[in-house]
């Protein structure tokens, strides 16, 4: 059992996001669904993130008083990590059209934080797009991931000391040298890539292709 597993329900005519994107987790196992660019892209992050353990988007409304006046508090998310550490997220971007909102938005949400002594962490486009490519490539990764179902512990073993012996390897080798099946090759990559045992070259500033390398971790 974590701490939130079920986020507060939203109508979609009360968000006051731009977008509406929905997708199945498969790190929580059920839909997910947010409500505007940047808090899609941050979820991303933290579905494909190994060290993420559980996360919910939505967690917590609350109130907190700042100088007297009280106010509403609706935290974007809340994870827990591996080694056991959480913190709730406030997402907003760093210049925006409504950038007086954003703001008050997010100095409530710490304001909470730091009255209840627990950790925040203010997520925007600074720190979410870290590269040109990030987002795209693990929003695919995140998509092929989603559909593969697992080789089992020995095909991983062999896979990963066959690339580690390799040292240098890119995901058009590994299709042509017959390691992969050609039209899952990047789904078992992904994978891999989810449950942390693989990184790739490259991912924040080009395209992910045949000529990106697979790279083991540990």
């Amino acid at each position: 059992m974590y701490r939130y597993e079920e986020p507060i329900f939203r109508l979609r005519s009360s968000s006051y996001g731009s977008n509406y994107w929905v997708f199945h987790s498969r790190k929580l196992r059920r839909r997910v669904a947010v409500f505007s660019n940047l808090e899609y892209e941050n979820i991303l992050t933290l579905e494909m993130n190994p060290d993420v353990e559980w996360y919910c988007e939505y967690p917590l409304e609350t109130t907190v008083y700042i100088g007297g006046k009280e106010s509403k508090v609706l935290f974007n998310a809340w994870v827990k990590y591996k080694d056991g550490t959480e913190e709730y997220q406030g997402v907003a971007y760093l210049c925006s059209s409504d950038d007086s909102k954003d703001h008050v938005k997010v100095a409530c949400q710490s304001a909470w934080c730091l009255q209840n002594d627990v950790n925040f962490v203010f997520r925007n486009e600074k720190n979410i797009e870290i590269g040109p490519f990030y987002i795209r490539n693990i929003s695919l990764l995140a998509a092929r991931a989603r559909r593969f179902t697992a080789c089992g512990v020995n095909a991983d073993r062999i896979f990963l000391s066959f690339i580690q012996a390799k040292r240098h390897i890119c995901i058009g080798e590994l299709e042509k040298m017959g390691r992969l099946e050609k039209y899952r090759a990047l789904d078992y990559i992904s994978d891999l890539y989810y449950r942390g045992l693989v990184t790739l070259s490259n991912m924040n500033t080009d395209c992910i292709s045949a000529d990106t390398e697979v790279i083991s971790i540990g």
